[in-house]
């Protein structure tokens, strides 16, 4: 008994002298390295990337700023060594919601990045990160009014620049160009909804004035960016048919977003006439222009070029976007605000085909220009027959996350219909849950009632919806340590 207590004091002393010796050496290695020594970047990056993957994100962050202040010593203050300390860091404050924060470094990424990317694959992906940033702040509504109409200005004009920066670096005929048009239909649906038009959106941003003629504005210079990707896709990549009807239906997605309903049943139309085999082409005037380049008209449009101003809203103040925040030396623009986003284009400049006839918001009929070419049928396939929660874009989160498989106790069930002009209706609660707190499920129902859907089409024509039954979970009304109760009726 004696030897095994002499032994196990033995091994503990000897583990003590361990851990005594092994935390010196560890922070010791600054010393062994040297204070500022650059090897220490990987060091400090490898433990970042570890704590960042175990959710201590406070503790990767000040990894992080060290690293990049030993990049900056080592290699200057405004060091390209620096750019993935940043943008991780900024990843750390987004997980812990840590927004303003993330904003700030943001800003100082983005000067950086306009000071050391040349033009290229790089410059391109930089400039999409920097709009995606600033959708996703919008979305979040972290600005007030003055600063969130700046911020639409900034995220349109990333994305502006890295379609130009696309089309530099790949040509107009690439797949390339299609993250950039993407990233703008975004843009003009978050545009949109800052005006009041439209429905309910992913993520927080709530916006309720509405500007009659901004909404005709949007309308056409969203349309124009579909257009352009619609023609790409068609005329330059040769996609298949299938893809060809989806930008058909994204467009009438748009125009019944923005209250241009009988122009979006002529773009399902088309679309369903794709669906049922027909060969669609497009007018006589585009077939003998088939050589112009599809996208010299969106690119005047984007960019403003001949464009002339829009009204404004009373009291709309004209926020300026600083150029430090936009500017690229390798292709310069001048500053943007949100009443350039917000341009019509003049009465001589038109807006690529399928289009021939701009409209106003009043449902009058837009006059497309596309045709049965002859009555040779294609191979047919499905669409436009189950309703869809716009806005039903690539790069948006679902307005509402629809929990899928058995409702547990506590969960919402509802059931409804979609209307012809798509909206929910004969709301039926299947299972309301009683909450403590001011937060509850009529949250849910509220957002679930400002919805705005794609309709199912029969015959050609919208029409209502077979029932529908939804499953939503506490996360989407619950406050922290909220409790339930489940009640039916």
């Amino acid at each position: 008994m004696k030897v095994f207590s002499a032994g196990l004091a033995l091994s503990t002393a000897l583990t003590a002298a361990t851990l005594t010796l092994t935390v010196p050496l560890a922070s010791g290695q600054d010393l062994m390295l040297g204070a500022y020594d650059p090897r220490q970047q990987e060091t400090l990056w490898n433990d970042a990337i570890y704590l960042q993957s175990s959710g201590q994100h406070s503790e990767a962050i000040e990894k992080l700023k060290r690293a990049a202040h030993l990049s900056r010593i080592n290699d200057g203050l405004n060091a390209k060594s620096q750019l993935p300390y940043l943008r991780a860091e900024i990843a750390s404050h987004r997980a812990l919601e840590q927004l303003a924060i993330a904003d700030e470094r943001q800003a100082y990424l983005s000067r950086i990045e306009s000071t050391t990317i040349p033009s290229g694959p790089e410059k391109v992906k930089a400039l999409l990160a920097q709009a995606e940033w600033h959708q996703y702040a919008l979305l979040q509504d972290i600005d007030e009014e003055e600063e969130a109409t700046a911020r639409m200005g900034k995220a349109w004009n990333f994305y502006r620049r890295a379609l130009n920066e696309s089309i530099a670096t790949y040509g107009e005929d690439s797949e390339e160009l299609i993250p950039a048009l993407e990233g703008m239909v975004r843009a003009q649906y978050l545009l949109a909804s800052h005006r009041g038009i439209g429905a309910a959106m992913p993520g927080k941003m709530d916006r309720n004035a509405t500007n009659y003629a901004a909404g005709k504005s949007a309308f056409k210079r969203g349309l124009a960016v579909l257009v352009a990707m619609q023609q790409l896709n068609r005329d330059r990549l040769g996609v298949n048919r299938e893809i060809q009807a989806d930008d058909l239906i994204r467009m009438g997605d748009w125009a019944w977003w923005t209250g241009n309903r009988m122009n979006a049943i002529s773009f399902y139309q088309d679309a369903l006439a794709l669906a049922n085999g027909e060969s669609l082409v497009t007018s006589d005037e585009t077939n003998s222009d088939t050589k112009e380049k599809v996208l010299d008209t969106v690119v005047d449009e984007v960019n403003g070029a001949s464009a002339v101003n829009a009204p404004r809203s009373s009291g709309a103040s004209k926020p300026e976007v600083k150029e430090t925040d936009i500017a690229d030396n390798a292709t310069p623009l001048a500053p943007m605000t949100i009443a350039d986003v917000q341009r019509d284009p003049p009465e001589t400049t038109s807006i690529p085909d399928p289009v021939v006839e701009m409209t106003d918001v009043d449902g009058e009929q837009l006059e497309s220009a596309v045709a049965v070419a002859s009555t040779e049928l294609y191979p047919t396939f499905r669409i436009l027959d189950a309703p869809v929660a716009l806005p039903a874009v690539p790069g948006f989160d679902p307005v509402l996350d629809i929990k899928q498989g058995e409702p547990a106790e506590g969960d919402l069930v509802v059931s409804f219909n979609i209307s012809m002009t798509g909206k929910a209706v004969n709301l039926e609660r299947i299972q309301f849950p009683a909450v403590e707190g001011t937060r509850g499920p009529e949250r849910v129902i509220r957002r679930l009632k400002e919805m705005r859907f794609r309709p199912v089409f029969e015959d050609g024509n919208p029409a209502e919806s077979e029932r529908i039954t939804w499953v939503f979970e506490p996360k989407h009304w619950a406050m922290p340590r909220a409790t339930t109760t489940e009640t039916s009726t």
